[in-house]
């Protein structure tokens, strides 16, 4: 349960019974208001009281208090200048909280059952143990875009059966296919804080004992390939998993086809990421433009990320087309924003958070709205193109490099874009009349989420 007043803090006066069955009381603190001491003090008597002078704090302290689950009853109240908005937004962040709780579970148990079925003991021993590395990529993940099946499949048919799980499983396996592909044409050494399977097959080669002067090129190259061929073999297993689940179920053509698109549209918009930034780099003529920057992102992103996987979840469910289309044109902002968050925490964030390198974009000379603003827009480019394409950047060049973004602007450009983005989908979701009320809390959760997220 989870309360808050209906128009402002005095709407809810203290009630020694309601404190009775409360668990946490969140005051959201207005640091114009006076009260936060006396509501400290009065609901402490019963409830555990956590203090918050924004939606920051808050989201800090339900990601580290552990006993924080949805079958806790929990009233959000504000101090006097604190408005009814405000505390929504708290009310949707928990109910998106709780909902993650909830489906993560049965996520991370469906992935653990279909992961033990894909190392076949009949295989050759040589697939065995890629696909053992496969496996190990396959788990332990956020899982948010089967989160975000789930909530689709939920919206269409308003009831939790379950019937979702293989396909939510079936499309983290189809992510971790392309992003082990994504890996070798970036040639990254880290993902989700792992090392990746084409680095891993590298240092086990530099055991074999040789004197050979292609050997370093011939193990790089053959490494690449068997993550590659990992990745390929990844993708159908996915295929076959959804197939397999639903083959008595009426949606499966429009699911099975659905979920083709999505896999050809990222493939474009990799595709698309992996001329650009050579074109630029080698080709005098070619200008990196900010709309194709946003193709990319809407292809290779927005619908992998976000708009795919809520819509493949209502198709799941039997929602018309009619109605899917009305949440890709609510989610495609979203989708963008995730993006340029995402370019921004891979310069910015901690290696730690993100489970990568903050070089990788710089070095494999990544067009993102950052670059594409500097080049265009202003007297920088010169001195960028001094660091990026670098391989061996060291941390003063990573220091420069975000110097330039900062003074050229292209940082609050980004931020500014990005949070418009943000705004509009939220706008968007509220006005979808396709979207059950509760379901429109959760959304609105998530995005405020991906607003947060530091990875």
């Amino acid at each position: 349960m989870i309360l808050i007043p209906k128009k402002g803090c005095s709407e809810i006066k203290y009630d020694s019974e309601l404190a009775k069955k409360l668990d946490y009381v969140i005051i959201v603190n207005d640091v114009d208001s006076s009260n936060v001491g006396d509501l400290f003090s009065i609901w402490n008597q019963k409830c555990k009281v956590t203090i918050c002078n924004d939606i920051t704090d808050y989201y800090d302290f339900i990601k580290k208090e552990k006993k924080f689950n949805p079958n806790l009853n929990i009233m959000i109240i504000g101090t006097k200048n604190t408005s009814y908005e405000t505390l929504l937004e708290y009310k949707n962040l928990t109910s998106f909280y709780f909902f993650y709780q909830n489906e993560v579970k049965k996520i991370e148990k469906e992935m653990s059952k279909w992961n033990k079925t894909f190392v076949n003991k009949k295989d050759n021993v040589l697939v065995k143990d890629a696909m053992s590395k496969f496996v190990f990529m396959n788990s332990n993940g956020k899982y948010l875009r089967a989160l975000l099946i789930a909530l689709g499949y939920f919206i269409a048919t308003k009831k939790d059966d379950n019937s979702y799980l293989p396909l939510a499983a079936a499309y983290e396996t189809f992510q971790t296919s392309i992003l082990i592909h994504d890996d070798v044409i970036d040639n990254a050494e880290l993902r989700r804080g792992k090392k990746t399977i084409h680095k891993k097959y590298e240092e086990k080669f530099d055991k074999y004992d040789l004197k050979d002067n292609n050997f370093d090129e011939r193990k790089k190259n053959t490494s690449a390939s068997i993550g590659i061929c990992a990745g390929d073999i990844g993708f159908f297993i996915a295929n076959n998993m959804i197939v397999e689940s639903y083959m008595s179920n009426p949606n499966l053509p429009r699911v099975l086809k659905y979920y083709n698109d999505i896999v050809i549209n990222t493939g474009k918009g990799e595709l698309i990421d992996v001329v650009l930034p050579f074109n630029e780099q080698y080709y005098s003529k070619n200008k990196c433009l900010e709309k194709d920057i946003m193709e990319i992102y809407d292809l290779k992103t927005s619908w992998y990320t976000i708009v795919g996987p809520c819509s493949l979840g209502m198709i799941l469910g039997g929602n018309s087309d009619r109605v899917v289309e009305s949440m890709v044109k609510t989610l495609s902002p979203l989708g963008t924003a995730f993006q340029i968050k995402d370019d921004i925490l891979g310069i910015y964030g901690s290696i730690k958070n993100i489970g990568k390198s903050n070089t990788s974009d710089i070095s494999e000379f990544k067009q993102t709205l950052l670059y594409s603003y500097v080049v265009n827009n202003t007297d920088y480019k010169e001195e960028l193109r001094k660091y990026y394409g670098k391989e061996e950047l060291t941390d003063q060049d990573l220091s420069k490099v975000r110097e330039i973004f900062e003074k050229s602007g292209a940082r609050d450009y980004a931020i500014k874009k990005m949070d418009e983005l943000f705004k509009t989908s939220k706008a968007l979701v509220l006005k979808n009349r396709n979207i059950p009320t509760y379901y429109k809390e959760i959304l609105l959760g998530f995005i405020t989420y991906l607003e947060l997220r530091e990875n």
